[in-house]
């Protein structure tokens, strides 16, 4: 589960993506661009908290959930409303970047998006989309899909278009790579 945080206050769309392991489906999202972070980290909350209770009536409780925020920017005060509202009571893993060998520096949580992270995960989710090894459902996120294109050295929405359930998306492929290792 992957939550892109957003103002709130009517432009970018906050977005969460959900997505089943080792299938590599999308199950579920929700997008909205006048929910502020605490309805966002809140929404997030209720995902994982629904997520859990579905498995353990399917009676998998051992099925683990893997969860994480964009750190970037607006990320900060999502981080803050998470800690504010106990981590420990928010069901799965909050899944963090990998520590980079050498460095001793505390670790932030959720991930940071630079160009080298996001370059990296476009080019994996265009391996796994055109193999068929992942499969999006939503019409919303196929259609940011086709207007989600190479501008100079990087990527993103064509001009008048939105990207925010692509950028959740590529937060799950940097968790499921996380999880992979």
């Amino acid at each position: 589960v992957g939550l892109d945080p957003a103002m709130g206050t009517g432009g970018d769309n906050a977005a969460i993506q959900v997505w089943s392991l080792p299938e590599m489906r999308q199950v579920a999202e929700w997008q909205n661009n006048r929910t502020d972070i605490r309805g966002q980290v809140k929404t997030l909350h209720d995902i994982l908290t629904i997520i859990k209770d579905e498995l353990k009536e399917l009676n998998d409780p051992g099925t683990e959930i893997y969860w994480s925020v964009e750190n970037n920017s607006l990320g900060e005060a999502a981080l803050i409303v998470i800690e504010e509202m106990d981590e420990d009571k928010f069901p799965g893993e909050f899944l963090h970047e990998p520590k980079k060998r050498g460095i001793q520096k505390s670790i932030r949580k959720g991930f940071s998006t630079t160009y080298k992270t996001k370059i990296t995960a476009c080019m994996k989710m265009k391996s796994w989309m055109e193999s068929g090894k992942m499969e999006p459902f939503s019409r919303n996120l196929i259609r940011e899909l086709k207007t989600f294109i190479a501008k100079g050295k990087s990527f993103e929405a064509k001009t008048g278009e939105t990207d925010d359930l692509v950028s959740a998306t590529l937060l799950c492929v940097r968790q499921i790579q996380v999880i992979s290792r």
